[in-house]
């Protein structure tokens, strides 16, 4: 997954748009008001779709009605939470 993710076009934070889905990897700060950004991943609803098809094929359950990423990608996207 990291291989797929260096080879990704880079773009500016101001090319982002309201409601555009992404995935950030963080570190938390000494204040818990505010957070160190990893990486950044936008225009992964592809990915999305392909997790949700792979685990209704399974037949396994959906955590919170989305897409377990950090079981699927071996914990790369843990702690990943909704809206």
């Amino acid at each position: 997954m990291a291989d797929l993710l260096e080879r990704l076009p880079t773009i500016s934070i101001n090319e982002l748009k309201v409601g555009d889905t992404i995935i950030m990897s963080s570190l938390k700060g000494s204040d818990p008001s505010q957070l160190t950004a990893i990486s950044l991943v936008s225009g992964i609803e592809p990915l999305l779709q392909m997790m949700a098809a792979r685990t209704a094929a399974a037949g396994g359950p959906r955590p919170q009605g989305g897409v377990d990423l950090n079981g699927s990608f071996g914990g790369m996207f843990g702690g990943i939470g909704g809206p």
